[in-house]
């Protein structure tokens, strides 16, 4: 691992020379080699600090029960870790790990020259932004440097932590010169420089332009917000990464608004680093590594057994106990892809084995996924709450009764179509009532450890943070408990963990910085008060939302379009008297609709790509799983009480 640790000078020296020699494929590769190094070994120091980060928060609330006594500077410790596993990560996310969360419904299509200039302008303007970031924390560190600032509580220098941000910043922005060099390298190859150079050209006047004093004039701050909003949305199709995108317009948004430079890029530096170093955050990497504990313990295995030992027997059961499955999954899991992914692993190859059709089969499989986002610990929940403002712990218990709701009516939808048509779904063996019960001890374990996390949030025995770290530490307790902790199973789980958050932070930290200029603007609150002038009816408005989000929804996953899309629309919901619990649950139910809407639906396409099956026969089968979601989408307008009900018992 050490010598993986460091790029050597030569590396640099030699890509340098590559690239005066006017050969960018070999000046990338070189480039590569050195900077893929370090991001790995930069991804190894942050997955160290996320085994870390749960184990001071589980003490702490054993202690404070046990014997009234609190770890001191418990809270900066987490800041610290939170900053050291979301900035080391991001560079590895970018080189190796799938990159980062991007619309490339454009880019995807486009082929030869016209690809090279669009992925051009891509790495170029995004490679501009981090280096400017990173430059900016540098700035910001030096200050706190000169003030010989210190941590109040575990007195450690505060500058170091900027810097070490900053060095992890400047790796991200090489992995995207390496994309960059080995797009010009492609160019090259291909003999057609002409689109990649307008678009480098594009992407430097975008940038420096209004850095350098070119900017409109006489524009009001509404008028500035929707054409900032606009300019997002046109480089996000063109396929910028959605966190680099939105730093990018919030950045020159500010220029323009405030017609000053240095409070701009100042914002560059001090957005990133309060978001990176955001206690509150340190709820999003603890539950995601909960999910990932228990998805690599095999908890999934036992779950399908026990809703198969129930339900098999009947016409239709093994779908039926692949959706119970997914249900009892997302209590741990809370994400839709992995349920649906994880769970169509175990069911599928039973359900082709009994003669099942594949339509049904997947269906059920991609629809049952959604549950993940639904039932509580929800990831989804988490981030409404955190762009909201919203308590967690409210959003968590509001979602139960809608999720239990759904998945009954995708199992009702089951047994009719299982009776109406027994070709599709053949009856299952008999079990005995000794066996099923047996089965149900397997599961034991989950049960507690759901009943712990969620009752000890709502009775108020810890926050939702330290649910978060006793869930991590309780799923790692379950799998040692079942043989089932190794080496490669806890670095798989630290390394998942690691990717999807710094993948979701990275867009977080946009939102910090464009937050900064929609609150300039006061865009939110000016489409609030011009959709509440029009008179029109609150519901054609929700209406309209809602069909906003079933689009969105087929081209993003849930998450990011929480981060992407609920600024803006949020006042508006509030404004219109719609009650904020209520229109998380309805939010996170239609964007997972979205999820397994034609003609993309991110659920149908996992499902497919890994079970094998055609996606068109995969659609054929979701459909009537769709207009359950639907239906309940109109169940809960009709009756509210079904996700405000709870909230209001508990709290």
């Amino acid at each position: 691992m050490q010598e993986g640790s460091t790029m050597s000078s030569g590396s640099f020296a030699s890509a340098a020379a590559t690239l005066e020699q006017g050969s960018f494929a070999p000046a990338a590769a070189t480039l590569e080699k050195g900077v893929g190094q370090a991001s790995r070994f930069f991804n190894y120091i942050g997955c160290a600090a996320l085994c870390i980060m749960p184990i001071p928060v589980f003490v702490d609330v054993f202690l404070r029960y046990a014997f009234s006594y609190s770890i001191p500077g418990g809270i900066e410790l987490q800041e610290f870790l939170m900053l050291i596993l979301v900035f080391f990560g991001l560079s590895y996310v970018e080189m190796e790990g799938g990159g980062h969360i991007q619309i490339d419904l454009v880019v995807g299509k486009l082929k030869g020259r016209a690809r090279n200039g669009a992925e051009t302008f891509v790495y170029l303007i995004s490679f501009l932004i981090v280096l400017l970031v990173s430059s900016q924390l540098v700035s910001q560190g030096i200050k706190r440097l000169q003030g010989n600032e210190i941590s109040k509580s575990l007195e450690l220098p505060i500058w170091a932590f900027w810097f070490l941000a900053a060095l992890a910043s400047f790796l991200l922005a090489l992995v995207l010169l390496v994309h960059l060099l080995k797009v010009l390298g492609r160019a090259s190859q291909q003999g057609g420089w002409g689109w990649s150079v307008l678009t480098g050209v594009v992407a430097c006047i975008l940038i420096f332009g209004p850095m350098a004093g070119f900017r409109p004039s006489g524009l009001s701050s509404a008028t500035c917000g929707i054409l900032g909003m606009g300019f997002l949305f046109a480089i996000l199709f063109l396929g910028v990464p959605i966190g680099f995108g939105m730093a990018i317009t919030g950045f020159l948004g500010m220029i323009v608004l405030n017609k000053s430079l240095p409070p701009s890029l100042a914002m560059l530096g001090i957005g990133p680093y309060d978001t990176g170093a955001s206690y509150m955050l340190t709820v999003v990497p603890l539950f995601i590594l909960m999910g990932e504990l228990a998805f690599h313990s095999g908890i999934s295995n036992d779950l399908f057994e026990a809703a198969n030992k129930w339900f098999g027997r009947v016409r239709g059961g093994i779908a039926m106990s692949a959706v119970a499955g997914c249900a009892g999954f997302a209590a741990v899991c809370g994400d839709s892809l992995a349920t649906a992914v994880t769970l169509g692993s175990i069911a599928i190859p039973e359900m082709k084995k009994k003669n099942y059709d594949m339509s049904l089969a997947t269906g059920s499989l991609a629809a049952g996924g959604t549950l993940g986002i639904m039932i509580p610990p929800s990831v989804g929940f988490i981030f409404y709450a955190i762009v909201t403002e919203e308590s967690i712990g409210k959003l968590f218990i509001a979602g139960i009764i809608p999720g239990i709701v759904l998945a009954l009516l995708f199992i009702t939808y089951i047994a009719i179509i299982a009776r109406l048509r027994p070709q599709l779904a053949p009856q299952g063996d008999p079990v005995s009532f000794r066996e099923k019960l047996i089965s149900i001890k397997g599961i034991l374990g989950m049960l507690i450890l759901f009943v712990v996390i969620l009752g000890g949030i709502l009775s108020g025995l810890f926050s939702a943070i330290e649910g978060g770290a006793v869930g991590a530490v309780g799923a790692f307790l379950y799998a040692l408990g079942k043989r089932r902790v190794s080496r490669d199973m806890l670095l798989a789980s630290l390394k998942s963990t690691l990717n999807i958050t710094c993948k979701l932070l990275l867009i977080l930290m946009g939102v910090g910085i464009l937050g900064y200029f929609l609150a300039g603007t006061r865009l939110p609150f000016f489409l609030a008060d011009s959709i509440s002038g029009l008179g029109v009816n609150r519901y054609v408005v929700f209406a309209c939302v809602i069909g906003f989000f079933l689009i969105l929804g087929c081209l993003l996953n849930v998450i990011p379009m929480i981060l992407l899309v609920l600024p803006t629309i949020f006042p508006m919901i509030t404004a219109l008297g719609f009650d904020p619990i209520w229109f998380g649950v309805v939010t996170v139910l239609t964007m997972e609709a979205g999820q397994i809407t034609p003609p993309i639906g991110v659920n149908v396409f996992a499902i497919s790509t890994s079970s094998g099956v055609p996606m068109f026969t995969v659609f054929r089968g979701i459909l009537p799983f769709f207009m359950c979601m639907i239906l309940l989408v109109i169940l809960m307008t009709l009756f509210p009480q079904m996700a405000t009900w709870l909230p209001t018992v508990f709290f």
